[in-house]
């Protein structure tokens, strides 16, 4: 009784402080304060930031249009719309414009089409090579993409394309992309700009009926999936796409940053290095919360450690949960005890009879092994 006594003091005493943090348990800052946190539906994280004062550098300054609604969030000269914005991954979505070349039925040329689509970074911005593919779509259609590398590596030109064609869409197979009706390929990382630009074999001529456009662009790979009943429709309606760009916080490896004055990762946080295909160092970093914590890296006291036992299903089956830095332990109910400390497992007791049969066992164990031999012998 004593026992249960305890534990069911110490209980009530875990529940009473789970109350009192979740009583004044604040939200981790995005934000650099006095600056707003967000554009609209979209957070604003710090090094990103709106106004004067409120991003860490030039590039990482944005501005909120609340002149559409909702509300959008432009980047660069505003030609940029940023649709998310990834602290975990470094990482930005964007929308940019897809190319569109369409022909009449001659096959001369419609004017007012954009048949080449670009877009140029500054650093430490480049084109996530991971996170996007090029597609071309169309059933006479030539694409081709070309992008540069930053400096040092600025005259170093990639060129890549693909090519699509069908004589009609009954072969176009739905969700494929693999020459017929849709093509697609990969990108390099690590790449400043790029343009994407389109061409035809016969002008559409021979197609024109089902397919007097061709459409090209870099989007999010898991954003477009080929269909050929509905996609030349979506696409022609369709201006902008969604894209996946990579920034870093600084230049250079993590190693050399943790030993400088402007190392940008703050406490409980980690830094991680940003590779790229053409060169062995890390062209920059940048940085996360350390596991079991959430917020921003960037910000003084901006990863806090994440409550686990607030959580609507708490984590610990069959004991109470207590929270600490970065993670979370397990105090067992009665009768059970801790297979780790965050699991906890039924204390089965060992039968008091055990012992003793366990004896019997190996009394009885030599005369059941002379009775075979014996036996043995008698069948030779």
């Amino acid at each position: 009784m004593a026992v249960h006594g305890r534990m069911l003091v110490m209980q009530l005493i875990i529940a009473v402080a789970i109350a009192a943090a979740a009583a004044d348990r604040t939200p981790p800052p995005q934000a650099r304060p006095n600056c707003s946190d967000h554009c609209g539906n979209l957070k604003i994280p710090y090094p990103f930031g709106i106004g004067q004062g409120c991003s860490q550098r030039g590039w990482f300054n944005l501005t909120c249009n609340e002149s559409t609604e909702p509300p959008t969030t432009l980047w660069g000269d505003g030609s940029l719309t940023v649709t998310n914005i990834s602290l975990a991954e470094g990482e930005l979505k964007v929308m940019i414009y897809r190319a569109r070349d369409c022909y009449d039925q001659q096959g001369n040329q419609t004017k007012e089409m954009y048949t080449a689509a670009s877009l140029r970074l500054p650093p430490p911005f480049t084109i996530s090579g991971t996170r996007n593919k090029l597609i071309a779509v169309g059933c006479d259609t030539i694409s081709i993409f070309r992008g540069y590398r930053p400096y040092p590596h600025d005259k170093d030109r990639y060129i890549t394309g693909c090519i699509s064609v069908c004589d009609n869409l009954d072969n176009a197979v739905n969700g494929s992309c693999s020459g017929i009706g849709c093509c697609q390929t990969s990108i390099p990382s690590g790449l400043k700009n790029l343009t994407v630009s389109l061409n035809s074999d016969s002008q559409h001529k021979d197609v024109w009926k089902f397919n007097p456009c061709s459409y090209a662009f870099i989007v999010e790979e898991e954003y477009f999936t080929f269909n050929p009943k509905t996609s030349f429709e979506e696409l022609n309606n369709t201006e902008k796409l969604p894209m996946i760009i990579n920034w870093d916080i600084n230049e250079g490896s993590c190693a050399l940053a943790q030993n400088s004055d402007g190392y940008a990762c703050k406490a409980n946080s980690s830094c991680v290095n940003r590779t790229v295909d053409y060169q062995t160092e890390p062209t920059g970093y940048y940085c996360q919360c350390l596991p079991g914590f959430e917020g921003n890296p960037y910000l003084p006291d901006g990863c806090r450690d994440i409550d686990e036992c607030m959580a609507p299903s708490s984590p610990c089956n069959n004991g109470i949960c207590q929270n600490s830095p970065g993670g979370y332990s397990c105090l067992c109910n009665k009768g059970f005890k801790n297979q780790d400390s965050k699991n906890c497992i039924e204390n089965t007791p060992v039968p008091k009879n055990m012992p003793l049969k366990i004896l019997l066992g190996m009394y009885k164990l030599p005369y059941y092994l002379s009775t075979y031999a014996k036996q043995l012998t008698m069948h030779i």
